[in-house]
């Protein structure tokens, strides 16, 4: 199952590489400044063609078109095709695709593939978590005075909220605080160790292959208020950091 699932990532983050010098098609979404491009779409139609391929009876959950498969199995694949659309699109290198699955709506396998960097990430529930076959781990710094923890803004309208409530309280507590534009990308240098902690409000897609890499890295993984997020929410505040 995890080869299968590599292997979509990459193949889909290819396809994101090749349509960065050939111009994007863009449609807007419901949500003011949300949007997706044709790289969005043909990275998800590769992940969903194969793994529905190796996998008829699962569930699946996309972001693209709010893809909804409910087969009534135990698992549920949760994909998110390109997070970091708008960082992809202004030729930023930070984008990632991300495939997570849940068995019983738990998060229990996860590969995320930073194709600017040439960085595959995977874990599975205890066995470890790895990055092109080297095994990683989160960071042991233990002040906050100390740590990089980065944080991002949700969609227009929301962000001054967020700025209030999030990072005005934090900002001059911690080393420094990077904004990314890609939950994924960020979960995925806190799984690293390249950043201490992350803040954001997403969809579950943004972070259910992610969860599974923070845990097996030695991190933890919680809502804002420090309890185990509930996979079957539409909007997600996450948390992710070294224990």
């Amino acid at each position: 199952m995890l080869d299968v699932v590599k292997t979509a990532a990459i193949h889909a983050g290819r396809k994101v590489l090749l349509k960065r010098p050939k111009g994007l098609t863009y449609t807007s979404k419901e949500r003011l400044g949300d949007f997706a491009t044709d790289a969005d779409t043909d990275s998800q139609t590769i992940i969903i063609t194969e793994l529905q391929r190796r996998f008829p009876r699962h569930n699946f959950v996309a972001e693209e078109d709010s893809l909804r498969v409910d087969n009534h199995s135990e698992y549920t694949w949760v994909i998110d095709p390109l997070d970091g659309t708008i960082p992809d699109s202004s030729g930023l290198p930070i984008f990632g695709i991300s495939i997570g699955l849940l068995k019983d709506s738990k998060p229990v396998l996860g590969v995320v593939n930073l194709p600017q960097q040439g960085w595959l990430f995977w874990a599975e529930k205890a066995k470890g978590a790895f990055m092109n076959g080297e095994r990683i781990r989160v960071s042991d710094k233990k002040e906050l005075i100390k740590c990089v923890v980065g944080f991002d803004y949700a969609y227009p309208g929301m962000r001054q909220e967020e700025l209030t409530a999030l990072i005005s309280p934090v900002v001059d507590k911690v080393r420094y605080p990077p904004m990314l534009g890609s939950a994924v990308a960020a979960c995925s240098f806190v799984a690293k160790g390249i950043l201490d902690g992350y803040l954001h409000s997403a969809h579950p897609w943004d972070y259910a292959a992610a969860a599974v890499l923070v845990t097996e890295t030695g991190g933890r993984v919680s809502d804002f208020q420090g309890q185990p997020i509930d996979w079957s929410k539409e909007w997600i505040n996450f948390l992710p950091a070294m224990v």
